[in-house]
């Protein structure tokens, strides 16, 4: 026991210098900024309307560090890099927001936030991944599903996976490439309810 007793305080010693070195200041980061004066009044009566009913995000998503995909089975998440705002929180707002900018032939909504009488098309969609990689990448992976009114058993179902090249380094401008992203699933979102609308 006396023996041991030299290498457990030289250990408790190492632990405590560790500890008391200066610690990484912690930065946050936002999805969907706030709302412009400019967007802050916006008519969206008598047009179909698409409800988001759903967002499902993998588990792994679901935390407050941001994540860096280290080759295809390990991921590393940041302590010091968080989301000022859950990702469950904040996607739906974002997509909402890409859906607005991208057309304004629908009215959109959140189930979860907006009241809605009657729906035209219903959306549910799963985040499989929503982040950056050590090959210096950001992706999304995941599924949608939507459904028509006028065709409520023949859901459309579309899986996607897009990739952008991160040409700086820096979480902030991951940040922004994730928000290209999201620009493209409401692209292809857009694109399918298009398809819907003049299917009928």
């Amino acid at each position: 026991m006396t023996a041991r007793l030299p290498g457990l305080v030289l250990i408790v010693l190492c632990l405590a210098a560790c500890a008391s070195g200066p610690a990484a200041p912690i930065e946050y980061y936002v999805l969907a900024p706030q709302i412009s004066a400019a967007d802050s009044v916006v008519e969206r009566s008598n047009r179909p309307t698409l409800v988001i009913e759903n967002i499902d995000l993998a588990t792994y998503l679901r935390q407050t560090g941001m994540i860096i995909q280290t080759g295809n089975n390990q991921i590393l998440v940041s302590r010091t890099h968080l989301w000022a705002e859950s990702l469950e929180s904040a996607l739906p707002k974002a997509l909402v927001r890409e859906l607005q900018r991208q057309s304004d032939d629908y009215s959109y909504y959140l189930k979860s936030v907006d009241w809605v009488g009657e729906t035209d098309y219903r959306l549910r969609l799963r985040i499989d991944s929503l982040q950056s990689t050590d090959r210096g990448e950001v992706v999304s992976a995941g599924r949608y599903q939507l459904i028509s009114a006028e065709a409520a058993g023949s859901p459309v179902v579309v899986d996607f996976n897009f990739v952008r090249d991160l040409d700086q380094d820096g979480y902030a401008y991951a940040v922004e490439q994730m928000g290209v992203l999201i620009g493209q699933i409401a692209g292809a979102i857009l694109a399918s309810v298009d398809k819907l609308e003049h299917k009928n």
